[in-house]
């Protein structure tokens, strides 16, 4: 099993209005500062435990995450962690020049000696609006800028590009990635039908634990490793990533006392619009639970809440038993909150790494 820790890097300050976006007139330069040290902070634990994996992602425009650039993060990652695979999970290409996506890329995985995985994202509604990207496009601009990223990626000759969304007369991208054909690609998948298609393609499956449930996350397990098998090859669990968010307190009373006051799990405050744009939050939040109903649909929705929450023993059983139902074998973490203050995001990674990761890693 394959253990990575995902930091959105969230803006090292309380009380602050929430919404999306947030006004610019909130920054402050040291507390952005001071973000960065802890995330690092977090980083350098993780990596002293043994983690295999450290995760970025793209965002814009919120507390909730510092990372607008997610290559250029994997590159200063790469350089502080040396020997530690870095996942760029990853870029929001209906955002990006994919022809720059793939040249920042390969130098990331020059960087990092050959150990990059790659996974390319389309984006929630409120993010097309960064750069004036049309929301209805992006669907179409997704899938052209993927396949354009992955002949940049293999295309020996210079070549050029006359798509619906992208043209480029002359493509002949220097660098290229060290792994060949190009990094492990990971694709996100919300179904059984995408899980099969990423069986086909030769990609890795992403399951967000915050959008898929449970039992729809083993569907799509399900339809990947018959895909892969149809395909001649053998499935590896490893390939499997589950992006969760876990909380790990010193017993379960204090974890879910924490879990109510802080409103630990849920996002919405930071990457929906605010109140008074109600109407576009709608279409945040249908994007945020794949496009349907949210879960426990025919009633009211469930609070949101972190996948993972307890004291060390009942997140290890509740770790144990979600892998064995799901079928996940690289577990990637959160241990960040909005809700969250930074002493107790590094209390809880600690007691996961010092009381829950020895059992997982023992197979216990």
């Amino acid at each position: 099993m394959k253990i990575g820790l995902w930091n959105p890097v969230e803006y090292a300050a309380e009380g602050l209005p929430r919404g999306w976006p947030a006004a610019p007139r909130h920054w402050s330069p040291e507390r952005g500062a001071e973000s960065l040290r802890r995330a690092f902070e977090l980083y350098d634990l993780a990596v002293a435990a043994g983690f295999d994996v450290l995760s970025v992602a793209e965002h814009h425009y919120g507390f909730g995450s510092l990372t607008p650039s997610p290559s250029l993060f994997a590159a200063a990652l790469a350089q502080r962690y040396p020997g530690t695979t870095i996942g760029v999970l990853g870029p929001i290409l209906p955002l990006a020049n994919p022809i720059r996506v793939a040249e920042e890329i390969a130098m990331v995985d020059l960087l990092t000696g050959g150990r990059t995985v790659v996974g390319f994202f389309r984006g929630i509604p409120n993010e097309h609006l960064v750069y004036g990207t049309p929301p209805e496009a992006t669907s179409e601009m997704f899938r052209e800028a993927f396949a354009l990223v992955l002949r940049a990626w293999t295309e020996p000759e210079t070549f050029g590009w006359e798509g619906r969304h992208y043209r480029y007369r002359t493509i002949s991208p220097w660098p290229r990635p060290l792994q060949q054909p190009h990094p492990p690609i990971v694709s996100g998948v919300t179904s059984p039908e995408a899980a099969a298609w990423v069986a086909a393609s030769g990609y890795w499956p992403g399951i967000f634990g915050a959008v898929v449930p449970p039992d729809r996350a083993a569907a799509c397990v399900e339809a990947w490793r018959d895909g892969v098998e149809a395909r001649g090859a053998t499935p590896d669990d490893e390939h499997v990533v589950y992006r969760a968010r876990i909380y790990v307190a010193p017993s379960d009373e204090e974890a879910e006392r924490d879990v109510a006051e802080r409103r630990l799990g849920d996002s919405r405050s930071v990457v929906a619009p605010a109140p008074e744009r109600a109407a576009s939050a709608a279409r945040v939040l249908a994007a945020l639970t794949g496009g349907g109903p949210p879960r426990g649909a025919g009633g009211p929705p469930s609070p949101p809440r972190p996948e993972f929450a307890g004291g060390p023993e009942s997140v290890a059983e509740q770790l144990r038993a979600s892998r064995a139902a799901i079928g996940w074998g690289f577990l990637d973490a959160v241990f960040t909150d909005p809700n969250l203050p930074h002493e107790r995001a590094l209390r809880s990674l600690g007691l996961f790494v010092d009381r829950v990761l020895p059992t997982l890693r023992n197979g216990r």
